[in-house]
């Protein structure tokens, strides 16, 4: 496949997004964006999974079409559908609008994951976020999502010019802007300036330590339901764009796996030990993200191939339990006591979740334990004491991170609602969405080496 088919996945989602701009007016109205949305970004899934590894790109050689983009495309339209379907079934008041912003960041997130140039990477980092800052405000009388939105908004606009200041000492020192060319190994102290002023704005965007203080307000003041896509499809997509970038530029610079291990750690650390004490779902998850960015980056910091494909397969093992149990904090409520007997009004949706959180915590057969476990070989097999240190610390924070996953698991089997909780309407359509993420994490799990068998082709 080649030319403008080979971004057929991404012009079905611009379709859905344009389509939603102008529902009122169109057949099927409000809520038929949503389910049109979910069919488009179903389709785009398929496509994106039958889409042969390489081909001839209309744009150069600014957009790659590997292994990693694959997977990675299919992630993101796979959870855009997800997401789509809950809102089809439970999304309140209008959602078209959101439907678009969804869009928007799902096609920026794919770009993402494709572009091996900076100028591209920055428009798509962009194109990924700024719908972001509207889907966490989206609740417009909710002073508090509004001031979460603002903090997301400046946080990200300063990092993101941050960033940019380094990709233009990049281009000075190297001439160019694509990643062949990006070598600073001759540039001293400058390039390594260059490369911690670039990466600064990829730290803030996956919520890496110490860039991360935005991320618990942020979600605490938004809706689980818009928490559970901003949190999680951009993520996808911000992994694959840091291992290019990584890839790219840290082997010429001596001290910039040290950089990446140091940041590693103190988010594993600080994400998990912040989540512990946390009893409203959208903070505890906002620290639980901080951590596993720090693992993902534990994996790009050992500056190998394996922990290059580790990582960007840690991305979606990730993101799809994520989702999964935003999506029933959206229905059940933000507070962990909101929590509370669950077991006995909703067994199958208690028992999905519980599948959700052991993958988080990293229990096989599930998908986060083989994303895991890639990840601690990869950086043990780095010759350096220091990264042997830090999978064993990285090992203690996912003991850490069992007890506060569990706490969940503890207030839906054992705890006594404080309150005759709402009644909760059966709805097939957000009960789908929870079994797509448990059988995703089941999937990619079970599929695991196929997986990382077809990432190997990771074009850099």
């Amino acid at each position: 496949m080649s030319g403008y088919l080979l971004i057929l996945p991404e012009i079905l989602l611009v379709v859905g997004a344009l389509w939603a701009l102008f529902a009122e007016i169109l057949p099927g109205g409000d809520r038929g964006s949503a389910w049109l949305g979910a069919a488009l970004s179903a389709a785009a899934a398929v496509l994106s999974a039958l889409q042969g590894v390489g081909g001839t790109s209309p744009f150069g050689s600014l957009l790659v079409f590997d292994g990693s983009a694959r997977l990675a495309r299919v992630a993101i339209a796979v959870l855009t559908t997800v997401w789509l379907l809950w809102t089809a079934g439970r999304g309140k008041g209008r959602v078209r609008e959101a439907v678009s912003l969804a869009f928007f960041t799902a096609v920026g997130a794919m770009f993402m994951a494709e572009t091996r140039d900076l100028i591209t990477l920055l428009v798509a980092v962009e194109l990924s976020t700024v719908p972001g800052y509207v889907l966490i405000g989206y609740r417009r009388g909710d002073i508090r999502g509004l001031e979460g939105a603002l903090k997301y908004f400046l946080l990200s606009m300063l990092t993101s010019l941050v960033m940019l200041y380094g990709f233009s000492f990049l281009y000075g020192l190297t001439g160019t802007t694509h990643y062949d060319g990006l070598d600073v190994s001759s540039a001293g102290a400058l390039g390594v300036l260059a490369l911690l002023l670039s990466l600064v704005g990829m730290f803030a965007k996956l919520s890496a330590a110490p860039f991360h203080f935005w991320t618990p307000d942020a979600y605490a003041g938004s809706d689980p339901w818009a928490v559970a896509f901003v949190s999680t499809v951009p993520k996808v997509a911000g992994g694959v764009a840091i291992v290019r970038l990584v890839a790219a530029v840290v082997p010429s610079v001596a001290t910039g796996g040290v950089v990446l291990l140091v940041i590693a750690g103190v988010s594993v650390v600080l994400g998990n030990l912040g989540a512990r004490t946390q009893t409203d779902v959208r903070r505890l998850m906002a620290y639980s993200g901080v951590a596993h960015t720090g693992y993902l980056l534990l994996g790009v910091s050992a500056l190998s191939d394996k922990g290059f494909i580790a990582a960007i397969f840690y991305a979606v093992a990730y993101a799809a339990p994520s989702m999964g149990v935003m999506l029933v904090a959206a229905e059940e409520g933000s507070r962990l006591d909101a929590f509370n007997g669950m077991a006995q009004r909703r067994p199958a949706a208690a028992w999905g979740v519980v599948v959700l959180l052991l993958s988080l915590i990293g229990i096989p057969p599930l998908a986060g334990f083989f994303g895991k476990f890639s990840l601690f070989a990869a950086a043990l097999a780095h010759s350096g004491p220091s990264y042997s240190a830090m999978v064993v610390i990285a090992v203690a924070m996912s003991v850490v991170s069992a007890a506060y996953y569990l706490r969940i698991v503890r207030a839906m089997f054992f705890a006594e609602p404080a309150e005759e909780p709402e009644a909760l309407t059966r709805s097939v359509p957000a009960a789908a969405a929870l079994a797509i993420c448990v059988l995703a994490v089941f999937a990619v799990g079970i599929a695991a080496g196929p997986v990382f068998s077809g990432l190997a082709t990771l074009g850099r």
